[in-house]
């Protein structure tokens, strides 16, 4: 088996990326394209709304997470947070993924979730159960998840590597214009 170079991350909230969206979706370890007939049954099945971010809780988010990243001394080559989901690159890690994971989403909807109940808001989740690594092999497989991680930020009208715990591998090349939505 090959050295992982990288691992890469996306996490979506609660009810945002149901099985059978049009984007695909994975189902038990494997690709599933567009079923408006399961993403609906999926949808009736919530019993609560999708989860949508406001700009202020995913900047907490970032936040949370970037200390979380710094405190258990993981390199981070790329990150992007938005009002549905995120994406990180690390490098390869000491610890396994899904302790990393978990520790990351636990520590950031408690923080929401805590505001939010102050609200009067009883959701229960912020993120989709699962977790959603993507191992990295090879040098042009990182290269292309680090840029379209920063094409996210200047997209949204951030610097490439907008936050002061990422370790770039390297600069950012000129952005696209044909890369579609964020």
């Amino acid at each position: 088996m090959p050295n992982t170079l990288g691992i890469h991350w996306i996490a979506t909230t609660h009810g945002s990326w149901l099985h059978g969206d049009v984007r695909g979706s994975w189902r038990d370890g494997r690709l599933i394209g567009p079923d408006p007939f399961l993403h609906d049954a999926i949808r009736k099945r919530m019993t609560h709304d999708t989860v949508v971010l406001s700009q202020a809780e995913v900047v907490c988010i970032a936040s949370s997470m970037g200390q979380t990243i710094q405190e258990q001394g993981h390199r981070v080559y790329a990150a992007t947070f938005h009002h549905t989901h995120l994406h990180i690159v690390f490098a390869p890690l000491p610890e396994d993924i899904g302790t990393t994971i978990a520790r990351l989403k636990k520590r950031s909807a408690d923080l929401i979730l805590r505001v939010r109940r102050n609200r009067g808001d009883d959701r229960r989740h912020v993120w989709t159960k699962g977790r959603f690594p993507v191992f990295i092999f090879d040098e042009g497989h990182m290269h292309n998840a680090i840029e379209y991680v920063r094409r996210h930020n200047t997209r949204a009208g951030l610097q490439p590597d907008p936050y002061d715990w990422i370790h770039p591998l390297y600069p950012p090349t000129k952005a696209r214009q044909d890369d579609g939505p964020i």
